[in-house]
């Protein structure tokens, strides 16, 4: 995809300075030189941060002095401007300015961040089809596809340019999701795959993952089928141990069991609900003792009337001779009144206890009926007392089989309550299985086409090997992306293995250069429409930084051949365009001297110049 960066202009925030603008040419390796820490890696974040990215990489001696940061390029022959605001206390900006023409003079924000995110979608060629190739209904891919994934290509940051094993620094942009997405982005802009492919490959993995659910489900239930019936047929046990059921009893199948244990709880029931007896006999009792209170208080009663008269007739007796003195002796009693009057009075007493002793007695008052009654009624009650003891008795040896039958109860109905058994849903296991069969049919040739794209891809990043004149060691060694590892691997001419180890950091930079400058090639050829043809590279010299002998300076002299005789071949052979935007610690005497025509020295960070100009730096 055709892209120019035409300029990078920074607003300050100091009050009457003028902002300040870096300018790139089309098709050539603009490079920023100079000293460290000067801000020249900070370019590349710049770049990122005005492409809408969510996070900070900016340095904070930048953000402090810089009130607005502008990008201006060309991409589908539409020339774009955006400005985005510094960040603020730790957090990127959503006020962001855009314009299909050149800067304003006072950037303003006209825009919000989805909105121009989507803008930009289109711009790299993310429409619908791409992130829905099934159809909306069908999802998007697992990862939020965005233009911004594809940015992975077009930076070789200080992080990764020497790294042996890490070749697109995806931490850069967001370390969980670009790594996910890599491997798929990857093999579509390498031309394996089409987003139908991708699309087609990751839904299969993820109907793989739910039919293995459904099927590690379906297992489950089987085992917890096992595990419902051997609790079952533990309570049958149970029942057979307190003699609940007949121990020699057969129990075929879980059902049968559970019909068994569910009639043993209801017949315990009706034996339970006979508990009212125990009420009966209470007051059977009851009354057996109120009829004896009758029973001994008329024993009672007769008792001391028995008394009663026994002590009349002693009296009786005692006053026989009163009367005697009174009919034979009277004359020889003294004759005064008080001896008349006291005779008389023992006469009459003797004379009262005859009329009583003489007076038939009547029965004394029942209480509820007579004695020979109340006896009859006892009598009777302790008939239905008797079997009631009986039963109470054994009440007593089967409380121990109720409490047994209520811990069988409460099992039982704990296991109706635990789901042994989740239902498996047939009509979506047919659909996904149908689903996945439609599938496999997509992506039928994609192995040849694996075979084709990755062998072109190997031939562009070994034509790019072979210009190298500074590793005489490997010079035979035919060059492997491995896409599994997404590294680059180097093979001793005639052997099945590669080289674990190239050596030096040197080594790895040109190896990082040679992948990238290949796959751009490759994609070219694809004529990709994803990747802009522009590369962002933080310092190859950063193996040399220690060097200062001849040895580092044609290895460097090296690299920068590869990335002139790159532009050369693309403008030229291919006839097509490439843009570079290089920042370097070596001098440009570099390609001065060795007449590289493609370099383009946008500016030098020396004598204390630097990214923000040394007038606002000191303020």
């Amino acid at each position: 995809m055709r892209f120019i960066l035409h300029e990078i202009r920074l607003w300050f925030k100091a009050e009457g300075s003028e902002p300040k603008s870096y300018e790139f040419l089309p098709d050539k390796i603009n490079v920023i030189t100079g000293n460290a820490t000067t801000g020249k890696t900070s370019f590349w974040s710049i770049i990122d941060y005005c492409l809408l990215s969510p996070k900070i990489k900016i340095a904070n001696t930048i953000i402090d002095k810089v009130l607005w940061f502008g990008i201006r390029f060309t991409i589908n022959n539409k020339e774009i401007s955006i400005v985005r605001k510094a960040p603020f206390n730790g957090a990127v900006s959503s006020e962001v300015f855009f314009n299909f023409d050149s800067f304003p003079e006072s950037p303003e924000s006209n825009i919000e961040i989805a909105e121009l995110m989507s803008l930009l979608d289109k711009e790299f060629g993310i429409t619908n089809a791409l992130r829905f190739p099934y159809g909306k209904e069908m999802g998007e891919t697992s990862f939020n596809l965005s233009y911004r994934h594809f940015l992975l290509f077009n930076s070789i940051t200080e992080s990764v340019i020497s790294d042996p094993e890490t070749y697109f620094d995806a931490v850069f942009y967001g370390k969980d999701n670009f790594e996910k997405a890599l491997p798929h982005i990857f093999d579509l802009v390498i031309g394996v795959n089409n987003m139908e492919s991708l699309k087609a490959i990751e839904r299969i993995k993820e109907i793989d993952t739910e039919l293995k659910r459904i099927k590690t489900q379906e297992r489950g239930n089987q085992n917890g089928i096992k595990n419902k019936e051997k609790e079952v047929f533990q309570l049958i046990d149970k029942c057979k141990k307190y003699k609940l059921i007949e121990y020699n009893e057969t129990v075929l199948d879980m059902n049968e069991a559970l019909m068994i244990i569910e009639s043993v709880i209801s017949n315990s029931r009706k034996i339970a609900e006979n508990s009212k007896l125990f009420i009966e006999i209470d007051e059977l009792y009851k009354k057996r003792d109120e009829l004896q209170i009758q029973i001994n208080a008329i024993n009672q009663y007769k008792k001391e009337y028995d008394i009663y008269e026994r002590d009349l007739t002693k009296c009786a007796d005692s006053l026989q001779p009163v009367e005697f003195l009174n009919n034979n002796l009277s004359d020889q009693l003294v004759d005064s009144y008080r001896t008349k009057s006291f005779i008389e009075s023992l006469e009459l007493s003797l004379k009262d206890i005859k009329n009583n002793l003489s007076r038939k007695i009547e029965e004394p008052i029942k209480i509820s009926g007579d004695i020979k009654e109340l006896q009859r009624q006892i009598t009777e009650i302790n008939s239905k007392i008797s079997p009631l003891i009986e039963l109470k008795n054994n009440y007593k040896t089967e409380g121990e089989k109720f409490i047994v039958v209520g811990e069988i109860k409460f099992a039982l109905e704990q296991l109706y309550k635990k789901n042994y058994i989740k239902p498996i849903d047939i009509i979506k296991l047919n659909s996904l299985n149908e689903e996945k069969t439609r599938l496999e049919k997509v992506p039928t040739d994609n192995s040849q086409i694996r075979y084709l794209m990755k062998t072109q891809l190997d031939e562009s990043i070994q034509r790019n090997y072979n210009q190298l004149t500074s590793l005489p060691t490997y010079k035979d060694h035919l060059t492997i992306f491995d896409e599994n590892e997404m590294i680059l691997k180097l093979y001793p001419k005639g052997q099945m293995f590669p080289l674990d180890n190239v050596g030096s950091k040197s080594n790895y930079m040109f190896m990082h250069l040679c992948t990238y400058l290949g796959l751009h090639e490759h994609m070219i050829n694809l004529e990709q429409e994803h990747v802009p043809q522009f590369l962002f590279i933080d310092q190859p010299s950063i193996p040399y930084y220690s060097g200062g002998n001849n040895d580092d300076e044609t290895k460097l002299t090296d690299a920068f051949y590869l990335l002139n005789s790159f532009i050369d071949y693309i403008t030229t052979q291919k006839m097509n365009h490439f843009q570079i935007f290089m920042v370097e610690h070596a001098s440009k005497e570099y390609w001065i001297n060795n007449n590289l025509t493609n370099f383009h020295t946008v500016d030098e960070f020396t004598d204390g110049k630097g990214l923000i100009p040394t007038e606002i730096y000191n303020l």
